[in-house]
């Protein structure tokens, strides 16, 4: 039971980091993608606390992939004000 358990872990981790990887080539547009990379590893780490090292791993490089996902979202939404603003 355990490894079912494990290998559900790591599938949900591996979908953590490929969507925030996913908001990264996107170049932020989509902040769901970042927003999954944060929430999916915060969710196991808060339920399960301990997993294997793999898991973690995984999840911090998904956070992190994340953030900058969502940093490059924001980034997004200024250059569209400052050049709506400059065309007006």
């Amino acid at each position: 039971m355990q490894n079912s358990s494990d290998e559900l872990l790591y599938k949900l981790s591996r979908f953590a980091f490929a969507s925030a990887i996913v908001g990264l080539c996107t170049i932020g547009i989509c902040p769901a993608f970042g927003v999954i990379g944060i929430v999916v590893p915060a969710v196991i780490r808060a339920k399960l606390g301990d997993c294997g090292a793999e898991i973690k791993s995984m999840g911090k490089k998904a956070t992190v992939a994340g953030a900058l996902s969502l940093v490059m979202f924001l980034i997004d939404i200024v250059i569209a004000v400052f050049v709506t603003k400059s065309l007006a």
